[in-house]
């Protein structure tokens, strides 16, 4: 096998290695993107939690106000309260837990970017080597078609010959 097949078979191994990079670049990025947008419906769920939070505190005192209040009412009204509060933390622990999976997916994005430049580099550097070996193949082919092509018309005659 000539060195110039033996580079243009590696040059397509490495082709198809940089597709199946390219590949995995738009699965990575496509992960990313479903994990901003958790980050994003996680920071919504905590809003949401403590404006309907903040509501539901209104009322509730809004409701003791001018009448006599009992301890059993305030000790239901801190339940809801601590009940609130915990799932507060629930939910800004789920959105810090989606914030490292967010970092998570664009530092594999990031790698998977990283691979296939280094895979193009590859193929762009054979591709350049099997264009220096055509042309210089070429240019051989034309040499030998010339010096064929002077050996059939005869031997060259010094012009004092004539």
């Amino acid at each position: 096998m000539k060195d110039r097949d033996t580079i243009a078979r590696l040059r397509d191994l490495r082709r198809h290695g940089e597709q199946r990079a390219n590949e995995l670049v738009i699965r990575r990025y496509a992960a990313a993107q479903r994990a901003a947008g958790a980050v994003r419906e996680a920071a919504a769920a905590v809003s949401e939690h403590l404006q309907h939070t903040a509501e539901a505190e209104d009322a509730a005192f809004a409701s003791l106000v001018g009448q006599p209040v009992k301890a059993a009412s305030l000790y239901r009204l801190q339940g809801q309260f601590e009940n609130a509060a915990r799932q507060t933390e629930k939910l800004r622990e789920n959105e810090k837990m989606a914030g490292v999976t967010e970092q998570r997916r664009k530092t594999e994005l990031s790698a998977a970017r990283n691979d296939h430049r280094a895979s193009m580099k590859a193929v762009t550097k054979l591709d350049g080597l099997l264009q220096h070996l055509t042309k210089r193949t070429a240019r051989r082919s034309l040499a030998l078609a010339e010096l064929s092509e002077e050996d059939e018309r005869g031997p060259l005659r010094l012009p004092a010959e004539r």
